[in-house]
């Protein structure tokens, strides 16, 4: 536009340059303050305020397309760790650029608090408020949403309750479902049952925002022992936070078991096991928290 309007100035006559520049500059200014008003449209609807990723990403620089999709393809990660306090939103001619900061969940007695872990750069190719409202429900998760949907398994139990007891129960509840019958170490009289033993139970891992920070806790997880020793059905019941839980249920599905056994035959049965993270591995040891 720039480039061809002098062009074709300097090819009539001389007294026509002025106003066609004039008009150009007229033409011009709408275009201006349509992205000047969006921008602050965003800015006043979005900064300073709680997003959290739609698809939990764990990248620090996420590029959408016009569909509102990934360009290059990002690992999902745990949704304690995919909240984004939003610093600012800038519109320009390639499209939307946002800049915050990446906050986890971190319980504490049961209480769910945020810290910073990082920031993240998000580009979206769009620029006009038709295909914003289109994309931006793409890339993060309505507040009012039901989360247990957009969650592993292992987490639905968890947002099911308030606290270790409600949420058991919601399992349990699910449990006693299954055709096959799972029981509870109190269904048989004492010495009845030989309960279930861990012969691997390789440790977890420390994510790196956690170890870093010098977390600790334990993450409370219900599963069940099957026949075979595995194990099956695991929920979280209480958490730490920062992709911890992730990492417990990670080790924990590896482990096996002897299995429990009744009058010398295998059964299936309910177990809680505490996972409890002391700080910290050696390899994250020099990290400042």
């Amino acid at each position: 536009m720039f480039v061809s309007a002098p062009l074709t100035v300097r090819r009539s006559v001389a007294v026509s340059a002025r106003p066609l520049i004039a008009l150009l500059i007229l033409v011009s200014i709408p275009n201006w303050s349509r992205a000047d008003n969006l921008q602050d449209q965003l800015n006043s609807e979005y900064k300073g305020k709680n997003q959290l990723l739609r698809n939990f990403y764990s990248g620090d620089n996420l590029a959408y397309d016009q569909n509102g999709d990934l360009r290059v393809v990002d690992n999902p990660g745990s949704w304690t760790l995919a909240e984004v306090q939003i610093k600012s939103i800038s519109v320009t001619t390639l499209g939307v650029d946002i800049l915050g900061d990446r906050l986890g969940v971190l319980y504490t007695a049961g209480n769910p608090g945020l810290i910073k872990v990082g920031e993240l750069k998000i580009h979206i190719d769009a620029n006009t408020r038709p295909e914003l409202n289109q994309i931006l429900p793409k890339i993060f998760i309505d507040p009012k949403e039901d989360l247990r949907p957009l969650v592993s398994d292992y987490w639905k139990y968890f947002m099911a309750g308030t606290d270790q007891k409600s949420r058991k129960a919601a399992w349990e509840n699910d449990i006693r479902k299954r055709p096959v019958q799972v029981f509870k170490p109190k269904d048989f009289p004492a010495g009845e049952l030989k309960p279930p033993r861990a012969v691997s139970a390789p440790d977890p891992k420390y994510t790196p925002e956690a170890a870093s920070r010098h977390i600790e806790g334990t993450a409370v997880l219900s599963l069940v022992v099957d026949t075979k020793g595995a194990a099956n059905d695991v929920a979280i019941i209480q958490s730490v936070g920062l992709g911890l839980d992730e990492q417990a249920v990670i080790a924990v599905k590896k482990w096996h078991f002897a299995p429990a056994t009744r009058n010398g035959e295998a059964v299936p049965v309910e177990l809680k096991i505490e996972i409890t993270f002391r700080c910290c591995p050696l390899e994250y040891a020099g990290q400042a928290p």
